[in-house]
């Protein structure tokens, strides 16, 4: 009898794993792969920035290569955009700009926002009435060093916020038409 057990014991544990839930890896994967779909999708959004440091900033991204960033940090801003490979800076409001070449991190940075990656799924958030997808991640830049939350919207798949304690980076108007970055004019150094 015992040597009956054992066969159908072992029948049932394969059937069990044959129809088990799919693996939390599994889930991040397509967790992972409809926010990088979502957000390579978006025409457009921008993104505000506060550090504990005092920094901040507002960012904003217009598909495929145009990116607007204007930062304050001990009451000074500075503003910088970049349309493909080249760059443009104002340490004076925006009143004149002054052509650069950006290095390769910089250009990518921008991209970076972009692709986020989830590196582990966590429980959902509740703010208000709307339930978030949230997720970990190592932030972007070579170094890979902050540690952020995420949350996603879960039909959209679009990211919401990250941040830590030192951080706070909210995404918002996605695809808006007022989301403009134009492209100097008083330019000097061209």
């Amino acid at each position: 009898m015992v040597r009956r057990w054992v066969p159908l014991a072992l029948a049932s544990l394969l059937a069990a794993a044959a129809v088990a839930p799919a693996r939390a890896d599994d889930a991040a994967d397509a967790v992972r792969t409809k926010i990088a779909a979502a957000m390579t999708a978006a025409k457009s959004f921008v993104v505000t920035t506060s550090a504990a440091t005092g920094m901040t900033g507002s960012m904003t991204f217009v598909a495929p290569n145009l990116y607007h960033s204007a930062v304050v940090f001990n009451r000074s801003r500075r503003d910088v955009i970049l349309v493909g490979t080249s760059g443009f800076v104002s340490d004076d409001d925006g009143q004149t700009y002054r052509k650069f070449q950006p290095p390769a991190e910089m250009v990518s940075a921008q991209a970076e926002l972009r692709a986020i990656p989830v590196d582990r799924l966590l429980a959902d958030k509740t703010v208000g009435a709307k339930v978030w997808g949230q997720f970990a991640t190592s932030s972007g830049g070579p170094e890979k060093d902050q540690q952020l939350t995420c949350t996603y919207d879960k039909t959209t798949f679009r990211i919401g916020q990250c941040s830590n304690s030192g951080l706070v980076m909210s995404f918002s108007r996605y695809d808006d038409p007022g989301n403009v970055v134009d492209i100097p004019t008083l330019v000097k150094g061209k």
